[in-house]
């Protein structure tokens, strides 16, 4: 039968069979009715309509009675929708016949939706079922075909000739029938080879991904495990030259001092290059997101307080702009406080003296909109598609400003997809950048 009990692939072809019989149904439709109005044709089109309407009502069925077993995906429930397959192509294939014999039989062109489900067939099924299921079209069209020929059934033309022909000239028919069961088998032979290969090389991709997703994992652990440690010893190098640099213990000559001053900083920036690094790794690592509501006006009004000595210090000027009308928030609160810290943080870093950074916020029914712009040094356009990569630093600053990590925006972006919501860059060189961000407002 089918060649892999997946669920999400089984699912997926399911509900492909299903739509393709709601086009099926508005094609017999308009088919009918363009015939109908427009031809001259002596057939029962009201027949065509019931097998329509029937067609329609077998849909709802199949999609009725597949929807309990599609949520579980247990085996025993995959089995039953795989056989439904084998079933709804079987269905197709009789209404197939009807519709043909009630439309001219053998001189209707439409004999080709036959080969159609054979292709399907072959899509869907393992060989074995496609060779059966193309061996019972092959005898449900060649049943009708000759019960109409010799008069066991009645036969409705829509082509004189073509019937006239058929009539008068066995050979025709016999030929007709010939050439369509050679088709039939050789479709069937070519397509079903081809979708194996298909199969195969589904199957060494999934292989291949779950590979790189194990050995990414376990990169992502080795890169914690390493960097915990790694952490732990520059914290207490860091203490250690705190107390120096502070002249806790003895005094410290000015000479020695600006060598201290310049490692103890140094060792600041590697403590927070490390903090970005396993707060990454973490989040990637770690699938679970705890959300929890909170009031993101009091958020946005920390990260205000927290950076403005920081921009004071450089005679920026430093404004907030909230129209918010319900502050209320369902996320992780830290991450989000990050989020918006590390913008307002590297728009002041980036921005000269004398200039401004302005953090705005508003909201809606739908989200939250966080804007941070500055008039700082601006981003080159070339860098602006790789700024959210990790290490990535834009050309015009990482040699004059060399205290970045380059992880702060891939951290930035990271935490703004799992929330859901998106982030975007503009930036002029010499005029300033702006970002913003996008929250959905997510169930609690």
């Amino acid at each position: 039968m089918i060649y892999h009990l997946d669920s999400e692939n089984l699912t997926s072809k399911v509900f492909w069979l299903c739509n393709l019989r709601w086009f099926a149904v508005v094609g017999i439709l308009l088919s009918t009715l363009i015939t109908m109005l427009f031809l001259n044709l002596h057939i029962n089109f009201l027949v065509l309509f019931l097998i329509a309407g029937f067609l329609f009502l077998s849909n709802i069925i199949y999609i009725f009675f597949l929807h309990p077993f599609l949520s579980k995906g247990d085996k025993s429930s995959l089995i039953k929708v795989r056989n439904s397959i084998n079933i709804q192509i079987f269905s197709d294939f009789i209404f197939l016949t009807l519709l043909l014999h009630y439309s001219g039989g053998i001189e209707n062109p439409f004999i080709i939706f036959y080969i159609f489900h054979m292709i399907i067939s072959s899509i869907l099924l393992s060989r074995k079922w496609t060779y059966i299921h193309t061996t019972i079209g092959i005898l449900l069209f060649t049943s009708l075909a000759l019960s109409e020929y010799l008069g066991i059934i009645p036969h409705y033309s829509i082509n004189k000739y073509i019937s006239s022909l058929i009539q008068n000239d066995p050979h025709y028919l016999f030929s007709a029938l010939l050439i369509f069961i050679v088709t039939s088998y050789l479709v069937v032979y070519i397509t079903s080879s081809l979708a194996a290969r298909l199969r195969i090389v589904e199957q060494k991709l999934k292989a291949a991904n779950s590979d790189l997703m194990e050995k990414d994992q376990i990169k992502n652990e080795y890169v914690i495990r390493v960097t915990h440690d790694i952490k732990g010893h520059i914290a207490a190098i860091k203490s250690n030259l705190e107390v120096v640099n502070k002249q806790l213990v003895a005094p410290v000559d000015s000479q020695n001092l600006t060598f201290i001053e310049k490692a103890y900083n140094r060792t600041q920036k590697l403590n927070e290059f490390i903090y970005d690094l396993l707060t990454l790794t973490n989040m990637r690592l770690n699938n679970k997101f705890d959300k929890q509501p909170f009031d993101i006006l009091k958020v946005l009004t920390s990260v205000v307080n927290s950076n403005k000595l920081f921009a004071d210090s450089k005679h920026i000027s430093y404004t907030k702009e909230f129209n918010i009308t319900n502050p209320q928030y369902s996320g992780i609160e830290s991450s989000i406080e990050e989020v918006i810290n590390n913008l307002v943080q590297n728009a002041i870093k980036y921005t000269p003296e004398n200039g401004s950074v302005s953090l705005q916020a508003s909201s809606d029914e739908n989200e939250f909109t966080i804007l941070v712009s500055d008039t700082g040094y601006g981003i080159p356009e070339s860098d602006l598609p790789f700024i959210f990569d990790e290490f990535f630093r834009a050309s015009n600053i990482k040699f004059s400003i060399k205290d970045g990590t380059g992880l702060g925006l891939s951290l930035v972006k990271a935490i703004v997809e799992r929330h859901k919501g998106t982030i975007s860059a503009e930036s002029v060189v010499g005029e300033g950048s702006k970002f913003v961000v996008h929250l959905p407002h997510l169930s609690p």
